[in-house]
């Protein structure tokens, strides 16, 4: 009868043994049966650096410094294949979970990806591919480094290219069309903007296709702030980034919205707005600094904060208002221009009641100027100034020569012409 503590120690040695075996194994004995295996694959010859093997955190295979075609089109620093009761009950056909780490593809390589990436002739089919930290080359930089995940169709080919950002919130699909032609659609649920401001969407699509050239976004649809934005955009690139595009908002909440920018002085209301924009940059990591902005907006039932546009037209005599006060509005509407240095606010026309405001602002580095002239129409008697508008967008001061009262007959001139002007 053998013995029990010979019994032990064997079993030891075997679990041992195949243990180490791995670490030990002749990996470069069947480095050029992988290597074929994967460039049949991938359609570029492949080659592998090293091959590794870890138990920890679990068991991996590592191929380190893969290189497809050259080092200028594909440069992969790691491909990380899992040791997984699937791996293994699928072996020779089926693998999943493969994680490629620290990758850089040229733009061709990239766009021709869909070509190349196949089952080979034996079968072995990607079931998903995982990235972290790609990146891809264009002419003058570099877009990336981007964390997704690859999966493939039951033929081999890829099916979705799928980027996580912001802790999951968002999320970019992108899947083959034509040649050379992929179909892109970008979801995300509490979202904030990545434009230096956090302007937070409950919830954004943006849906177009792209190509070589660029990006066309053909439906833009979002909820943000209790209302909704609709539009479409263009993104070229190249030598250079060029994001055009145009924006429509319904019934937006503008309170949060302007709190964003100035907590101080804001206003409440409902706004529409009409926004075409343009950002053009050598880098894409630098294209929402330098913004060109042009619209129209206008914002009904609301009020105006840390700006009192009644006070002042109460007294005859010189006034100086500095910050605090609101006034109301039925409608407040105007033209808003931004740039890298500065917001313009102009043709602005508040009114409310009998009051009726005409305005132009220019709020720089958190300084503001401007002016408006106001009417108030109280029975038969008229009351009119003008405002000169200084001081710190959180601290404005209201600077009035005094109210007017002209007679009857200028007062009718004077209103038929604003009313003319208006319209």
């Amino acid at each position: 009868m053998p013995n029990p503590k010979n019994l032990l120690i064997g079993s030891a040695v075997i679990i041992g043994l195949a243990a180490a075996l791995p670490l030990v194994f002749p990996y470069d004995a069947v480095k050029n049966q992988l290597e074929n295996k994967l460039t049949k694959i991938n359609g570029g010859k492949t080659t592998i650096a090293k091959i590794e093997f870890s138990y920890q955190p679990a068991p991996v295979f590592t191929l380190q410094n893969v290189v497809i075609d050259s080092p200028e089109a594909a440069q992969i620093a790691e491909v990380a294949i899992p040791v997984t009761s699937y791996n293994l009950l699928n072996y020779g056909k089926s693998i999943r979970d493969v994680t490629v780490r620290n990758a850089t593809f040229s733009r061709a390589f990239a766009l021709d990806l869909p070509n190349r990436v196949k089952s080979d002739t034996s079968g072995v089919k990607i079931d998903r591919l995982n990235l972290e930290q790609a990146s891809v080359k264009l002419e003058s930089n570099t877009v990336g480094p981007i964390d997704g995940e690859l999966l493939f169709n039951p033929d081999g080919s890829i099916g979705d290219l799928v980027i996580r950002a912001d802790q999951g919130r968002a999320e970019i699909q992108v899947q083959p069309a034509s040649a050379g032609q992929f179909k892109v659609q970008f979801n995300a649920r509490g979202w904030e903007l990545p434009f230096g401001h956090p302007v937070k969407f409950d919830f954004l699509k943006l849906m177009g296709t792209a190509n070589a050239d660029g990006l066309l976004i053909s439906d833009i649809r979002g909820d943000i702030y209790g209302g909704i934005v609709t539009g479409s955009a263009q993104l070229a690139w190249g030598q250079e980034w060029i994001l055009t595009g145009q924006i429509f908002s319904k019934t937006i909440n503008v309170e949060p919205l302007i709190t964003v920018f100035s907590p101080i002085t804001r206003s409440t209301g409902r706004m529409n707005s009409d926004v075409t924009f343009k950002y053009q940059s050598p880098t894409y990591n630098q294209l929402f600094k330098q913004p060109q902005i042009q619209g129209r907006f206008i914002i009904q039932d609301g009020t105006l904060h840390n700006f009192d546009l009644i006070t002042p037209l109460k007294s005859q005599s010189p006034t100086v208002l500095r910050r605090g006060g609101q006034t109301n509005f039925s409608t407040l509407a105007g033209g808003i221009t931004i740039n890298t240095n500065s917001i313009k606010l102009h043709s602005l026309i508040l009114e409310s009641g009998k009051l009726r405001t005409r305005a132009n602002v220019v709020i720089q580095e958190g300084k503001i100027s401007g002016s408006a002239a106001s009417q108030l129409a109280a029975g038969a008697v008229i009351v009119s100034n003008n405002l000169n508008i200084t001081g710190l967008l959180s601290a404005p001061e209201l600077r009035s020569e005094g109210s007017n009262r002209p007679q009857s007959d200028v007062i009718n001139n004077t209103a038929q012409t604003k009313d003319e002007i208006i319209e």
